[in-house]
């Protein structure tokens, strides 16, 4: 969703290829919602959801229900990791962690794994992936 962005700013600051921009918004809300990291209607009441930034309350976790976060990373463990991440999804933000603390969904340490040599789409159908999901949902 970032990259689309990008490409929208791009493409729309030329008059020549303001159609292909135009093109670019067809994506589903719900792309655009991961963007900004919104979750509530009330998000996007007074905004355009194509825009450079949007700012929203921080939602923590709820409370009395057990959260759990699961990242995988393209590279082996190290510190390309986390800006890698999966190919789509940064490493940190798969974990619910933001530089901005109050954004930040603290999920305790036990509740979050990472795979490592793993890409986004290995999410779907991995074995190590479901043996995690396993240990915590049995």
């Amino acid at each position: 969703e970032r990259g689309g962005n990008w490409i929208d700013v791009i493409l729309g600051f030329s008059p020549y290829t303001a159609a292909l921009a135009r093109l670019g918004k067809i994506r589903s809300a719900g792309i655009t919602d991961l963007r900004h990291g919104s979750l509530l209607d009330q998000d996007w009441l007074h905004g355009d959801r194509f825009a450079r930034s949007r700012k929203h309350p921080p939602l923590p976790l709820p409370e009395g229900v057990r959260c759990y976060a699961i990242g995988v990373a393209l590279s082996a463990d190290g510190p390309g990791s986390a800006l890698l991440g999966d190919g789509l999804v940064p490493l940190n933000s798969a974990l619910g962690r933001h530089a901005d603390a109050a954004h930040c969904l603290d999920f305790p340490e036990s509740n979050c794994w990472v795979g490592y040599g793993l890409n986004h789409m290995d999410l779907l159908d991995n074995a190590r992936v479901y043996a995690q999901l396993k240990r915590w949902l049995c």
